[in-house]
């Protein structure tokens, strides 16, 4: 995706906007813009701003501020994620030849009636009712434009601690002004998902891994191992997969989901993974568990156990408030009943991990 900056500058109650007719296969031809260009290889936003402002305008700017990113998705040409600024301050002399088009000052109420961009539009609306920051998806087909999406914005200082605990925290988002939106989370406010951006979402690691164990004892139809644990949350014993939190010591392994799985068989179950027979392998990296109040995650791994004879079971393993009543297997019939019924053989309804192990083994997903 390409990086740019897009910049208005202002003078008594003017823009200065580009109409770009200079360069060839110019997207922007005959369009009507702000001041800018894309960041060059380690450069910042920043630096990328001030030099080309200062290409194409000859102004060096003094005063500026950001006011967000503008996700401009076309479907002819390469994505791109503008950042946007205005700037109020500036020194130098405006160029009477600028290398992409026409530089003029439009006074901001007649910038609406200039050849934009669609979308150019919305974001310059936003711009000019002084909403400080904004993020913005427009969609494009060839010039058309297909939608308008205005993501909220959350800014560090807006994000409020209202509690602290080891395992659970609270805090309070307040989006826009005088709106809150609470959010419980595993992690604390450095680490917040809701204040990652996009890129750093690609790096970031689950709370917890769930593991659907599947057993294949020779000479037997595998069968679905899965384990009743009580869970705080609905004073039940509710039927599910082994599965626990990503310690610090796992994230310092090669492999910290799969660590965290195999020990969690061993303390849940009391089954040690064998490398030489058994098998193991990623499902889903990470999952929201859900999404409307809590960012907290899980990544979903398949171990396959192949043994001569069934493994031993114990609960001698369970660490903490880990509480489990026993165990279960279910062939792939028995594991269709569950699914039907949509809850465990007394009646009691089973969690999403539950559902995501049935329906790995029913589709036979599992073995491909």
């Amino acid at each position: 995706m390409i990086e740019t900056t897009l910049c208005y500058v202002e003078q008594d109650g003017k823009y200065l906007m580009l109409y770009r007719n200079k360069k060839r296969n110019d997207p922007n031809a005959g369009k009507w813009i702000g001041v800018g260009g894309k960041l060059e290889p380690g450069e910042t936003r920043e630096a990328c701003l001030l030099r080309e402002v200062r290409e194409e305008t000859g102004l060096e700017l003094t005063e500026y501020a950001y006011r967000g990113r503008i996700f401009f998705l076309p479907d002819t040409w390469e994505a791109e994620i503008m950042y946007l600024y205005t700037a109020t301050g500036f020194q130098g002399e405006l160029k009477k030849d600028c290398p992409e088009g026409e530089l003029r000052w439009v006074n901001v109420e007649d910038i609406p009636s200039l050849n934009l961009w669609e979308g150019d539009h919305y974001f310059l609306k936003e711009l000019l009712s002084g909403t400080p920051e904004m993020e913005m998806e427009l969609r494009y087909h060839g010039d058309a434009l297909v939608s308008v999406v205005s993501r909220p914005v959350l800014k560090r200082e807006n994000a409020t601690t209202l509690c602290d605990k080891k395992f659970l925290n609270l805090y309070d988002l307040d989006y826009y002004s005088g709106t809150h939106y609470y959010l419980a989370s595993r992690r604390k406010k450095d680490d917040l998902i809701a204040l990652k951006t996009r890129e750093e979402l690609k790096d970031v690691r689950p709370d917890a891994v769930g593991c659907v164990v599947v057993v294949k004892v020779a000479g037997e139809e595998p069968e679905l191992l899965l384990l009743r644990e009580m869970r705080y949350a609905t004073g039940q014993f509710i039927l599910g997969v082994p599965a626990g939190l990503i310690d610090a010591e796992d994230l310092e392994k090669e492999n910290p989901v799969f660590e965290t799985a195999i020990r969690e068989l061993q303390e849940e179950t009391g089954i040690t993974f064998r490398e030489d027979t058994d098998e193991i392998k990623l499902i889903n990296p990470f999952l929201f568990s859900t999404p409307g109040m809590t960012d907290e995650s899980n990544a979903m791994v398949q171990i396959t156990l192949n043994r001569e004879d069934m493994p031993s079971l114990t609960r001698d393993g369970n660490v903490g408030g880990e509480c489990i009543e026993g165990f279960s297997r279910f062939t792939k019939e028995e594991a269709w009943a569950l699914l039907r019924s949509g809850t465990d053989e007394d009646g009691v309804y089973y969690s999403t991990y539950t559902w995501i192990a049935l329906m790995t083994f029913v589709s036979e997903a599992w073995e491909s």
